[in-house]
């Protein structure tokens, strides 16, 4: 039996098989190395592919979504979708065809704008749109405003030539994902069709750097991706082209605006930027001129365009082509502009502008799918069959009220490709991305695109958000196309981590990751030892006193600046009787500031911001991590072992991830402002904790206890333990935690360590920052207490003035050092 029974006898019109139910010629030797395989190879190649894509942390997010859980691998199937290279080649020639047709129009739109003058346009259908962008009107007459990278999506009608869709125009995506699925099809492809011969990809790529270096006037450094960010559902698809083609991947606060230039921000100042290949819709790329609330973009950009200091693949404006209402007058364009008529077919499309087409609509609404010509707005598609009558009536109210903003469409069914289950090979519809490329006069066609295939077997759309999956494009070539080259396809997933290099935004974050990371450990630590000293209270014969209970307990408070928390003197009853209640409010309160959840949501954003630069093993931990950390947090009723349980499952989590980051980039490169972050936060902490826990004299029992958790907090008894062998005195506590040039915790050793970092950073070779002032203060402090003085109480003092005035100082000079090493290399504008 074949292995494409179900798939021949479920699909009336299909890539595979021809209207008699042969087998087409360009996918008869696929086909039999496929039958030949067998289900299980088949099974085996797609269990190689999962693993590939999901080890190369290749991603498709749901829209809009945050949630771990939403992020999904990339999905595609082991069958290609196969082209014969003679009716490709006569495919690139209408790809072509639209895509000078569409650089046409673009250019006329901001300029003369004869298309509408001379009424081949009807004007409503421009002006309505809000892709048209008013605020680049007379860009069209610049040279370099073209429509250098263009996107269609195609799929084959009922009479076998491929119909267009859609356009792609503003910022064409899947271009990463076609790669990449080439890529992944290379691992089995020669085990699974081992003599058959495919197009390549590489001499498109070739062309496209060729183009940044064009454009960039050589200098491929002053190039840059735009990105909206690791939120964006595509965003591995950003990250992973800015790596083939070589530039710097950046988002909106990574580029500033100034005299009319585009600069990158990195940490040894401004850097000029004049090419962009943008990432992000038009309207989100300048909260100053197009969208006021956008934090996505670079205010001033626009205004960099208009004085031709920045080039921009694809310029701001360029939504417009997108309109689906231009459809309907696309031969006219084309009879116009290049006295041709058009080569690839359209779905027969009405603007229901016009009385004579909006009367047809009106009629025919049973029969057509209705849509806005402005996608920028919500986007909703009224299939007319599925309509009650209801329904009916308040789309024929919509379309008589604003029949401008609407077109109908004739539904279409598109051919179907065989597809992999779990279980056999079904039909799925398909849809084929193809792209096109500026190349002085003309454009070229990359042979491949993505394929994207419905979830399900009848479908009325086919979208990766609605849970399908791709298949790799085949154009087949013969023995000519497997020539041996270089890989000119790589993904190292790097970033520029040069200490000179390194964006600010990114030295930002690392800075952060440090601190929230420090803060996260220091804080689950405290709250560990508070719970299992609760927990042990009765457990032992000589309890725990109450008292050093409540000390440890203010000190988190403190620590966390919770406030008012167990300090809070309207509950103290409550808080001492029952305090795993404020302590479980701690951990999980999300919204409230500096608890253990609010600490690791912080630490979560930062992780997300630097995926790209850290190594893939910390994001699949964080990942991890962070999944089993939502649960805890929103489940109840957790019982104090449960809580302590999970507080240690997740101190372990912190730790390794702290070891995937030191292992991700060199102390020499970015490592070194985590570092610093990482320091600066835990000296602060260990400042705090030891205002709480060492500067109050209390009895023996209780100092003793309150000891014991100080260096709990800080992960240091046994540590203490190997070098005083005494019992705990508040003396050496003091020498060890605050005063010990030796030990890597103390506030000294900290101090020190601290300074010598500070002399790898760029801004630091030429002269002493003010950053470096406070710590050589804090240094000079340290170096002149004794601990003598520190620990001398008078009279019948309950405090140890000396040591808490100290700590005071510290606090503040590593306050001020934080503060000025953000001014000093988190914000440029006070530079030229």
């Amino acid at each position: 039996m074949s292995i494409f029974k179900e798939y021949h006898q479920t699909s009336s019109m299909n890539e595979m098989y021809d209207h008699e139910h042969n087998i087409n010629e360009h996918w008869r030797a696929i086909s039999e190395d496929i039958e030949r395989a067998g289900m299980d190879v088949l099974k085996e190649k797609q269990n190689d592919i999962n693993w590939y894509l999901e080890d190369n942390g290749v991603t498709f997010n749901i829209h809009n979504s945050t949630d771990i859980a939403n992020k999904r691998t990339w999905n595609m199937d082991p069958i290609p979708f196969v082209i014969a290279n003679q009716e490709w080649e006569e495919i690139k020639i209408g790809l072509k065809q639209r895509a000078k047709l569409f650089n046409l129009i673009f250019k006329d739109l901001y300029a003369q704008q004869r298309l509408i003058k001379e009424n081949i346009i009807p004007a409503e259908v421009i002006f309505t749109h809000q892709g048209y962008a008013s605020e680049v009107f007379d860009f069209g007459f610049k040279e370099d405003f073209l429509l250098y990278f263009y996107a269609v999506d195609m799929a084959r009608g009922p009479d076998g030539k491929m119909w267009v869709i859609s356009d792609k125009t503003q910022a064409p995506s899947g271009l990463g994902y076609a790669i990449e699925n080439r890529s992944t099809m290379n691992t089995i492809s020669k085990d699974l069709y081992p003599d058959i011969f495919t197009k390549k990809l590489y001499p498109f790529i070739e062309s496209y750097k060729n183009l940044l270096h064009q454009l960039s006037g050589g200098d491929i450094s002053t190039a840059a991706l735009l990105t909206s960010g690791p939120h964006n559902e595509t965003y591995f698809e950003h990250s992973y082209l800015s790596s083939v083609l070589e530039i710097n991947l950046v988002q909106g606060n990574d580029l500033l605006c100034k005299n009319g230039s585009v600069w990158l921000k990195s940490l040894s100042g401004l850097k000029k930027i004049n090419t962009i290949l943008r990432r992000m819709d038009d309207r989100y790329c300048d909260p100053l001129e197009l969208k006021n609330d956008s934090k996505l973009g670079v205010a001033g950009l626009t205004e960099a365009m208009r004085q031709n200091s920045v080039n921009m693949i694809n310029p701001i404006g360029s939504a417009i082509l997108e309109n689906v209402g231009l459809n309907p007058f696309m031969e006219k364009i084309c009879e116009y502009f290049l006295g041709e008529k058009l080569i690839l077919p359209q779905i027969a499309t009405w603007w229901c502008g016009q009385k004579k087409e909006l009367d047809f609509v009106l009629k025919n609404l049973d029969h057509l799918i209705i849509k806005k010509i402005d996608k920028t707005d919500a986007i909703k598609i009224y299939f007319g069959r599925k309509l009650s009558s209801e329904e009916r009536a308040h789309l024929s109210d919509l379309l008589i009220e604003n029949p401008h903003k609407y077109v109908a469409q004739e539904e279409i069914s598109f051919s179907c490709v065989p597809y992999l289950t779990p279980e056999k090979i079904e039909s799925r519809k398909a849809v084929v991305r193809a792209f096109c490329l500026k190349e002085e006069e003309d454009y070229s066609v990359m042979d491949g695109g993505l394929v994207r295939v419905s979830a399900s077997q009848d479908p009325l759309m086919v979208s990766s958000q609605q849970g399908g999956t791709s298949k790799d494009l085949w154009i087949l070539g013969d023995a000519s196309d497997d020539i041996k080259i270089p890989n000119l396809l790589p993904y190292s997933r790097y970033v520029e981590t040069s200490i000179d290099n390194i964006s600010t935004p990114k030295a930002e974050n690392l800075f952060w990751l440090g601190r929230y990371l420090s803060r996260s450990i220091a804080t689950t630590r405290l709250i560990n030892h508070l719970i299992k000293k609760i927990i042990n209270f009765y457990r032992d014969e000589v309890s725990t006193p109450k008292e050093s209970q409540w000390v440890l307990q203010n000190a988190l408070t403190h620590m966390t600046m919770t406030y008012p928390g167990f300090l809070d003197e309207q509950n103290k009853y409550n808080l001492q009787r029952f305090p795993m209640g404020e302590i479980v409010s701690v951990i999980k309160e999300a919204t409230r500031t500096g608890s253990l959840a609010f600490t690791f949501s912080m630490l979560a954003n930062t992780n997300l911001n630097l995926k790209d630069l850290l190594a893939f093993e910390s994001s699949k931990l964080f990942d991890k991590m962070a999944k089993e950390w939502y649960e805890f947090i929103n489940r109840k009723g957790d019982s104090t072992l449960i809580i302590a349980h999970e507080l240690d499952k997740f101190f372990i989590y912190l730790v390794a991830y702290k070891e995937f980051v030191r292992e991700s980039i060199f102390k020499e490169q970015g490592l070194i402002l985590y570092d610093i972050g990482y320091k600066i936060e835990a000296a602060m902490l260990l400042i705090s904790k030891a205002r709480s826990l060492l500067c109050q004299k209390f009895d023996r029992i209780v100092s003793h206890d309150v000891l014991e958790g100080m260096l709990h907090s800080v992960e240091s008894f046994n540590a203490y333990r190997a070098i005083y062998r005494s019992s705990l005195t508040l003396e050496h506590v003091v020498d060890f935690l605050i005063l010990s040039p030796q030990f890597p915790k103390s506030l000294t050793f900290i101090t020190t360590d601290l300074l010598q970092d500070f002399t790898l950073l760029p801004k630091a070779k030429t002269a002493t920052m003010e950053y470096e002032k406070s710590m050589l203060q804090a240094q000079e402090l340290l170096q002149n207490l004794d601990v003598q003085t520190l620990i001398a109480l008078h009279g019948n003092d309950g405090i140890y003035t000396h040591l808490d005035h100290a700590l005071h100082q510290l606090s503040e000079f590593y306050i001020q050092c934080s503060d000025a090493f953000s001014n000093t290399y988190f914000s440029h504008y006070d530079e030229q």
